[in-house]
Order: C-alpha cells, then sequence, then structure tokens
C-alpha cells in the first residue's frame, strides 16, 4: 500500500472522529483498520473508495451554503439597485 493510502486513511479517520468511527464507516473491525493504516495489508479498492467517499462528503458540506443574492459581489454597490451602462450607479 503507498504512503498516499495511509494518509488519507488518516484524513477519514479524522473526519469520521476516530478510527473506530471510520471502521464502522467502512464495515470492518477496528483491528482490520489498523492493519491498513499500519501498511501491513493492501486496503481493497471498496474500502478505498469507502474512505474517500467519507472525505468528500465532509468537503462537500463545507461548500452547501451558497452566498444570499444580496452578498454575491455583483449586487454589491451603492445599495440603490441602478447601474449605468460600465456597471457601477
Amino acid at each position: 500500500m503507498s504512503a498516499t493510502t495511509v494518509q488519507l486513511l488518516r484524513a477519514a479517520s479524522e473526519i469520521a472522529g476516530s478510527k473506530k468511527a471510520l471502521a464502522e464507516r467502512l464495515g470492518i473491525s477496528e483491528g482490520l483498520l489498523a492493519k491498513f493504516m499500519n501498511d501491513s495489508f493492501e486496503l481493497p479498492d471498496p474500502l478505498l473508495l469507502r474512505a474517500v467517499d467519507v472525505i468528500l462528503a465532509d468537503r462537500q458540506s463545507g461548500f452547501s451554503r451558497l452566498p444570499e443574492a444580496d452578498e454575491t459581489p455583483h449586487n454589491r454597490g451603492n445599495g440603490s439597485g441602478a447601474t449605468t451602462a460600465a456597471g457601477t450607479a
């Protein structure tokens, strides 16, 4: 297994809250997860993809809030709502 896979498992473990929580999310025992994280066994692709899903879900949750219409840069101006041909009031 590569150092990248070990780093991925560590990141997923932090996101999950603990190694035990990650093992539960992956559907494996904590002992088996430890063997994967110690680079003793190669992580099967389905488990690798589940670990990636943990990380992606966390990343997506950070981007889930879109700015309100009045928070977008093109709506910030003098507050009148009027614009000129150049785009400023």
